[in-house]
Order: C-alpha cells, then structure tokens, then sequence
C-alpha cells in the first residue's frame, strides 16, 4: 500500500514540475522549509510517548484503558484525549503504538477524537478569540462526536 503513495505522490510531483518548474521548486521549499519547523516538536512529542509507552507497563494500561476496562477505560481515555492537545501527525504513531500493545479500537478513538478536537489546555485561548459561549460549544459538541465515534468503532469491530 504505501509504495502506492509513494508512486503517486512521484508521478504527481513530475506532473507539478512539467506544468511549472518554478511554482513546483517553490512548493518543495516551503514544505521543507514547515517540515524542519515540526521536526523538533514531532521528536519530543514522540521520545515523550515512546517513554511512556516503554515505561508504563501493558498491565497497567490493560488496567485502564484495555478492552476489560469498559466504561471506565472509554472516559478515561476521553479525559486524558481532553485535557492534552496533538496534531494528527503526531496523534497518529501514538495510536499505533497503543494498538500494539493491545488497547482495542474504540478506546483509541475515544483518545485520538477528543486529542485532536476537545482542547481543555487551549481553551482560555480560544475564549479570548471566539467568546467563551462559542468555546465551550466547540468543545461539547467535540466531545459528543467522540462519543459517537466511540459507539461506532464498539459497534464495527465488536470489541
């Protein structure tokens, strides 16, 4: 599957340069200029949820949030998915790694929904720019879709 990425993204990039060489070697700057901007933060975000993957054992994370967890597993993982805030690249591996260690599917999206959507440590920021009403609207209706998400993946992958 990835080498189909890889292809396409190729194929497209010589499409891009055929068209305009100068437009595409300006795009290729900018998101190498972006990408070195993101690297050191990726890093430590990663190094600080590979430390924490390595350090706290599958037994206690089976505790928690496992598929024996129910209920409680599913709020504490939409609690925790709050109150911290990720980008999709940087959520993403995280989600693999807890999928490797066995925490079932709807745990993981209840985590990777509200890490991306319910912002519990941005929200005096946004209740400077958008009003507190408007923040705390954005934040319970992020959180009533993870909840739906949550029954969704329970309902597909029947864990």
């Amino acid at each position: 599957m990835n080498y189909i990425l890889w292809i396409g993204t190729i194929g497209l990039l010589l499409y891009s340069y055929n068209k305009d060489k100068k437009k595409t070697f300006t795009a290729l700057k900018k998101a190498y200029n972006k990408g070195i901007k993101i690297l050191p933060r990726f890093l430590i975000i990663m190094s600080g949820f590979a430390f924490i993957v390595t350090y706290i054992s599958p037994e206690m994370m089976h505790k928690y949030i496992g598929s024996e967890s129910g209920i409680r597993g599913v709020i504490t993982a939409l609690t925790v998915g709050s109150i911290s805030v990720m980008s999709g690249f940087a959520a993403f591996p995280l989600c693999a790694a807890l999928k490797l260690q066995g925490i079932p599917y709807y745990i993981i999206a209840a985590f990777s929904v509200t890490l991306m959507t319910v912002g519990v440590v941005t929200f005096p920021l946004e209740k400077k720019f958008l009003g507190f009403s408007v923040a705390i609207m954005r934040n319970l209706l992020s959180l009533v879709v993870a909840v739906i998400v949550v029954i969704v993946m329970k309902i597909i992958f029947g864990e």
